[in-house]
């Protein structure tokens, strides 16, 4: 199997698939069968939880969870946490496979390439 991939705006290919997303693709990370997807999120959209896994098969097998959800975090009056439910704007892969991801308000998360799960929340300084 080929792990060469190219981006093409919303598009991500390789050899054997063609996976289109709704939202250009800023970033992918491979590791272990598995293609990590960062969605660039236009300016004025409120779409959040923008990274997902892609098998070496085409196939979206996870959008990753959302930080209200994994961590119970409270909710405003609209139920909503601006803080919490902030587009991603960074993965990261570190060389022993560990992912992190980090928001626009630099809340850094580390989530189960495999699943998507967010494992752990740390908040970060401007």
């Amino acid at each position: 199997m080929s792990t060469s991939y190219k981006i093409i705006e919303s598009t991500l290919r390789t050899s054997s698939f063609r996976v289109d997303f709704e939202y250009n693709i800023a970033d992918v990370k491979y590791w272990d069968g598995i293609y990590v997807v960062l969605l660039a999120i236009p300016n004025g959209i409120n779409e959040t939880d923008n990274i997902y896994g892609v098998n070496s098969y085409g196939k979206i097998i996870w959008r990753i969870e959302n930080p209200i959800k994994a961590f119970n975090i409270g909710k405003d009056d609209q139920g909503y946490n601006y803080l919490a439910s902030s587009v991603y704007t960074l993965v990261h892969l570190s060389s022993d496979g560990t992912f992190t991801a980090n928001t626009f308000f630099a809340i850094k998360y580390t989530f189960d390439y495999k699943t998507g799960k967010l494992l752990k929340k740390e908040s970060g300084r401007w």
